[in-house]
């Protein structure tokens, strides 16, 4: 179409929703993803889709046969391979303005801060509580947004956990919630995914309001959507956290004369 910037005709259908200023948003915003299951796939491919800057994409990982009925990344050729890559081309061949860095590892405490360091947003697409409590104490510790979902059978779950505005993910959970999924559908992986993506795009643009202190429950059996309101009420260990991350940010006073 006349008059439209190539590098804009690709977003024509989103630019009425988001603005000019929206897009740029998105352009230049850095959002690292972490595990490339089915939240991952869907994640991954959504945010690709409407422009995002750069994607980090985390797993450490191989494809297995199992995976395919959800983990729409991936194709039955790919079995044994490494999601980590294999990812990052896909979503790359469907949107060559995305920058894609994948990182073939595991997050874990000893290299959170190397790899999650200067992104803008990050997203839980992991099956374990182990490694979603990880990413939960780095983002909170670095002021990062979270957006957590979890999914089991046909219903899930998504919030958004920022310090100095919710309560974090391991006060929202007690350890009895705690399990690793076990039975899924793909479709409800899917939705959980694809409104993870919709909580990075407002984040990042700024339209639209955060599940900030909302717990969404998905129902995809019904089908049904409910939001939970949650009382930001942090623990002793939140607490704790936070005045030691306000302690490094103030700045120091100079001593008197």
């Amino acid at each position: 179409m006349s008059g439209v910037p190539p590098e804009l005709l690709r977003y024509m259908r989103q630019l009425g929703v988001l603005g000019a200023e929206g897009q740029e948003a998105l352009r230049k915003s850095r959002v690292a993803v972490v595990g490339l299951g089915g939240l991952g796939s869907a994640v991954s491919i959504y945010l690709a889709a409407a422009g995002v800057g750069e994607l980090i994409l985390i797993d450490g990982d191989n494809v297995e046969i199992h995976n395919l009925n959800r983990q729409i990344l991936y194709e039955t050729q790919d079995v044994g391979l490494p999601k980590a890559f294999l990812a990052a081309r896909r979503v790359k061949s469907l949107n060559p303005q995305v920058k894609v860095k994948p990182v073939q590892a595991r997050l874990d405490e000893d290299n959170a801060e190397e790899i999650l360091d200067g992104v803008d947003v990050v997203v839980d697409g992991l099956d374990n509580w182990e490694g979603r409590l990880v990413l939960d104490e780095y983002t909170w510790k670095a002021g990062i947004p979270l957006v957590h979902a979890a999914v089991e059978r046909w219903h899930g779950q998504l919030t958004v956990v920022k310090r100095g505005v919710t309560t974090c993910l391991a006060c929202l959970a007690p350890r009895r919630a705690r399990r690793r999924c076990v039975s899924i559908l793909g479709p409800a992986a899917g939705i959980l995914g694809l409104l993870e993506a919709m909580e990075v795009i407002k984040l990042v643009t700024g339209v639209g309001e955060p599940s900030f202190n909302k717990l969404v429950i998905v129902d995809a059996l019904t089908p049904a959507i409910d939001t939970v309101e949650i009382e930001p009420t942090p623990c002793e260990p939140c607490r704790e956290r936070l005045r030691a991350s306000q302690s490094l940010a103030a700045p120091s006073q100079a001593p008197e004369a």
